[in-house]
C-alpha cells in the first residue's frame, strides 16, 4: 500500500555535466565552528583539505562524518570552469579552478572568523618584537601584509598577515597562514610565501598586545605617530573586527582587554622600504622602554 508523503522530498544534487553524484567529503573543526567541503570529484576535495592544513595549522582537528555548522558545494564539471554553494546558496559560477580553491579558501578562514565564540578575529597583520605583540588592523588592499613581511624580514616574530585572533584575555594567537603579497605580478594576485622563504619564523604562544598600529600605504606617506585615545583606538579596531555585529558583547570585551596592554598610534606611511625600520625603533623606543 501506498505511503501518502507529509512533507517535501529533499533533492539530492548532482553534476549533470558528468553524472556522478556529490558523495565526496571531509569535515572539519576549527575554534569550535564545523564545516563541511563536498565535491562531486575526490580531487578537489584532497585539495581543500590541504589548503585547510596549510591555512589553519594546529588550529583545526579533521573530523568523521558529524553535523556541521556551514557547508560548501564545489561542483566541477568538464570546462575547468566550476561553482561554488556556500549553505546552499549558489555563490561564484563558471570559476576558473584555481582561483575558485583560492576562493574557498579565504571563504573558510572568514567563516571560521565570523562565527566562532571561542576567539575574536581582527582582520590585521601582527608580528612580534621583545615579546610584544603589533597589531596592523586594516581591510584589503592597504599594504598591511607588504608591512607584516618587511617586518619579518627585519626579524619580528610572524604571527599573521590576515587575522589577529584574540582571546580573552586579549593575548594574541598565531594564525600563520603563508604570507600573501600582492604586487610582484600585480596590484590584485596575491603570491604566497611561507615565512621561511623571507627568513623568518613564525610565533608558537599567545602574547600580549603592546601596539596596535593604525596606518596604511600612501605614495608620499610621511610617518609621523600620534598617540590615540584607548577608546579612538578601540573605534579604529572595531572597524575590522570580524564578529561585531554577531557577537558585539565579547568582540567589545576583548577589544578593551587589548586597550589595557597596548598603545594605539596613528600614522601614514610611504613605501615598507623606508618605514619598516622606523616603526619597529618607534615600537621600541617610544612604547616599550618610553
Amino acid at each position: 500500500m501506498a505511503t501518502k508523503s507529509t512533507g517535501k522530498t529533499k533533492k539530492r544534487v548532482y553534476d549533470r555535466s558528468r553524472g556522478k553524484e556529490f558523495r565526496h567529503h571531509f569535515v572539519f573543526e576549527s575554534y569550535g565552528v564545523k564545516i563541511r567541503v563536498t565535491s562531486n570529484e575526490a580531487e578537489a576535495i584532497e585539495e581543500m583539505r590541504t589548503a585547510v592544513r596549510r591555512t589553519f595549522s594546529n588550529c583545526f582537528a579533521e573530523l568523521e562524518d558529524a553535523a556541521a555548522d556551514h557547508t560548501f558545494l564545489v561542483a566541477r564539471n568538464a570546462s575547468g570552469k566550476d561553482t561554488l554553494y556556500k549553505n546552499g546558496e549558489k555563490f561564484y559560477s563558471r570559476l576558473a579552478r584555481e582561483a575558485l580553491i583560492d576562493v574557498v579558501d579565504s571563504q573558510l578562514r572568514l567563516t571560521v572568523a565570523q562565527f566562532t565564540k571561542e576567539r575574536v578575529f581582527v582582520h590585521a597583520g601582527v608580528v612580534a618584537w621583545k615579546e610584544k605583540a603589533i597589531l596592523i588592523p586594516a581591510p584589503s588592499f592597504r599594504g598591511k601584509s607588504a608591512l607584516t613581511a618587511a617586518l619579518v624580514k627585519l626579524g619580528a616574530i610572524y604571527y599573521s598577515d590576515e587575522y589577529a585572533v584574540l582571546d580573552d584575555s586579549g593575548f594574541v594567537h598565531p594564525f600563520a597562514k603563508p604570507l600573501s603579497i600582492r604586487g610582484e605580478i600585480d596590484d590584485f594576485t596575491q603570491v604566497d610565501y611561507a615565512v621561511e622563504d623571507l627568513g623568518g619564523s613564525a610565533g608558537a604562544v599567545a602574547i600580549p598586545v603592546g601596539m596596535v598600529l593604525i596606518t596604511e600605504f600612501k605614495p608620499n606617506g610621511r610617518w609621523t605617530p600620534r598617540r590615540l585615545s584607548p577608546a579612538n583606538g578601540i573605534v579604529e579596531m572595531i572597524k575590522n573586527t570580524i564578529p561585531i555585529r554577531d557577537n558585539p558583547a565579547k568582540a567589545l570585551k576583548v577589544l578593551n582587554q587589548v586597550a589595557k596592554s597596548a598603545a594605539f598610534i596613528k600614522s601614514s606611511r610611504g613605501d615598507v622600504s623606508k618605514h619598516a625600520d622606523v616603526i619597529l625603533r618607534f615600537f621600541e623606543t617610544e612604547v616599550l622602554c618610553p
